[in-house]
């Protein structure tokens, strides 16, 4: 039996995993973007059962690789956050050159 859960909220609901947002629902914002297999893709659109044994690289993690804690440390440097609601999400989809929208 196929699931109709999102990676969205498994992330946040089953694992607790909070830095991931639900902005739009409809993958137009980029509050729900994480990287799977270095990918940015829209979380709130992805069926779990399309993940399969794919890497999925939230906010969370994304620090400690120096491509990302270089981000970060940018984003406050030159004061970038507004409210900081969709934060996260920028800097995954500033992190990757492709974005796929499933």
């Amino acid at each position: 039996m196929q699931s109709t859960a999102t990676l969205l909220w498994v992330l946040r609901d089953v694992l607790g995993l909070t830095g991931t947002k639900f902005g739009c629902g409809m993958a137009l914002c980029v509050a729900c973007t994480v990287h799977i297999d270095g990918v940015a893709t829209r979380s709130c659109i992805t069926s779990i059962d399309s993940i399969g044994k794919s890497q999925v690289t939230t906010i969370e993690a994304i620090g400690a690789t120096p491509a990302g804690a270089r981000i970060q440390k940018a984003w406050l440097d030159h004061e970038v956050v507004q409210c900081g609601y969709c934060q996260s999400g920028q800097i995954m989809s500033a992190l990757v050159s492709r974005v796929r929208r499933r």
